[in-house]
């Protein structure tokens, strides 16, 4: 394993941890606080697309660079999580060329369906039956249970992928309410 690698782990389990803080402040202020003058919604939905767009592309270059540069193999979970995570840059790019706003329900949904899939790998991960997608170590496939990162006791790389996804999900609900709001 390179060295700079623990390095890489750290930065991006803190980036993780900042970034669930992040999605707790946007709720709070959602549920408690939420008015159209509120400067933190206003900020989050002024910068939604570009927030989402940034996410979407830090999670795929760093799910190429473990897999095709570190040599971490995915297994049958990531590439469904990836599956739901790719489309995002795509269309949060789109959304940032285009500007025409279309793009928010079809990116809940690929969102949605990601958080599904990485909460169902947490399970598997921590110790719950084998996945119904994971293939057999003894077979030549890669486990679903393997932790390749495991920093502060808890974060992992679903727990990486579900945090994008919340993230993603919190963005744009807040978006939606904020330009309902008008």
């Amino acid at each position: 394993m390179p060295a700079y690698l623990e390095i890489v782990n750290k930065t991006l389990s803190l980036g993780t941890i900042f970034l669930q803080a992040v999605i707790l402040m946007i709720l709070v202020t959602l549920i408690l606080f939420r008015k159209r003058d509120n400067p933190l919604l206003l900020f989050f939905k002024k910068y939604t697309f570009l927030f989402g767009f940034l996410g979407a592309l830090g999670a795929f270059a760093l799910s190429i660079f473990y897999s095709n540069f570190v040599g971490f193999p995915p297994c049958e979970l990531c590439w469904i999580q990836r599956i739901f995570l790719y489309p995002q840059l795509i269309l949060f790019g789109m959304e940032l060329y285009k500007r025409d706003r279309s793009i928010v329900d079809f990116s809940i949904v690929f969102a949605i369906l990601g958080s599904i899939t990485s909460i169902y790998h947490i399970y598997v991960e921590a110790g719950g039956t084998r996945g119904l997608a994971c293939a057999d170590p003894s077979h030549g496939g890669v486990s679903c249970a393997v932790r390749y990162i495991y920093e502060f006791g808890y974060v992992t790389m679903p727990i990486m992928a579900l945090t994008l996804s919340l993230f993603i999900i919190v963005l744009l609900v807040n978006y939606k309410y904020m330009a309902r709001v008008k």
